[in-house]
């Protein structure tokens, strides 16, 4: 604020800058009036306005009546993403004869959830793509191992059954099995065989046949090109293996050919010598003219 002195030596405050309004010669200021005018509402405007929201009311359930009962959004296609060809066509095959309604009362969650229960699927999301399509996209679950439970079965790393397998050669994975049929102890078992099986080098991987689970914390391994079974512990199946191609020379330079090498005890080793090969007897056919 500035401090002005007037002729008469009295003091007035205005502002430092103050910004006169432009004003013709003559010119006065007029009196700004307020307008004090209430607007009284009456009760014929109150009935109009309730007139007018239930006429909105009434058109949006007008509307909402006929997008649900309109054919053009009745689901006449469902769109399946999935990079198994096998599992997309039976999704295709079930969906093709599904009477899935109109697509606005489709219950996507409900559907996600029935198409999650099928053994390959991991997940899935369903989308709706208007005016009549449901788009489902698949994430498959890898096959890990064979089961031998109830049969030959394919297994992802989980431990799910996927589907029957027939031969062990149709997929060339290790077997997985329990000497009880995994009657008991399952997942305990199957994670310390997942374990085994993830700890090992590639090129061991490549050689195993199968891991069978014991009761007491072992693990037996068996490979495709080599008759001896080595017998793990579960808290380090690769240094135990490694610590067996270390010594199978010397082992089996003391000893002949080995049978089985039990390494699951903490600091000793049990070797089973290979019983000995049976000779060939004399050959008893004759060949007859």
């Amino acid at each position: 604020m500035a401090t002005i002195v007037g002729d008469l030596g009295r003091e007035t405050k205005r502002p430092l800058f103050v910004r006169r309004p432009f004003r013709r010669a003559g010119e006065r200021d007029l009196p700004l009036r307020k307008n004090r005018r209430r607007r009284v509402l009456r009760p014929v405007h109150v009935l109009l306005l309730l007139a007018l929201q239930a006429a909105v009311f009434l058109a949006a359930g007008e509307t909402y009546l006929f997008l649900i009962t309109w054919d053009e959004l009745d689901i006449r296609r469902v769109e399946v993403r999935c990079a198994k060809d096998g599992l997309r066509r039976a999704l295709e095959g079930h969906f093709a004869t599904a009477r899935l309604g109109n697509i606005l009362l489709c219950d996507l969650d409900a559907l996600r959830v029935a198409v999650r229960r099928l053994a390959w699927v991991e997940d899935a999301s369903v989308q709706k793509v208007f005016p009549a399509t449901l788009r489902i996209s698949i994430v498959e679950r890898t096959p890990f191992a064979l089961l031998e439970r109830d049969g030959l079965r394919l297994a992802d790393a989980e431990g799910r059954s996927l589907e029957p397998v027939d031969s062990p050669d149709e997929y060339g994975l290790p077997v997985v099995s329990d000497a009880g049929g995994f009657a008991r102890g399952f997942a305990d078992k199957w994670a310390a065989a997942r374990a085994c099986l993830e700890s090992l080098p590639a090129a061991e991987r490549a050689r195993l046949a199968g891991i069978r689970c014991g009761d007491f914390g072992s693990l037996e391994l068996l490979f495709r090109d080599d008759p001896v079974r080595v017998v793990v512990d579960r808290a380090d199946p690769a240094g135990d293996l490694a610590l067996f191609r270390a010594r199978r020379a010397s082992w089996e330079g003391a000893y002949g050919p080995l049978e089985t090498v039990d390494m699951s005890y903490q600091d000793r080793v049990y070797l089973r010598a290979a019983p000995p090969a049976e000779e060939p007897g004399p050959n008893l056919t004759k060949e007859t003219d």
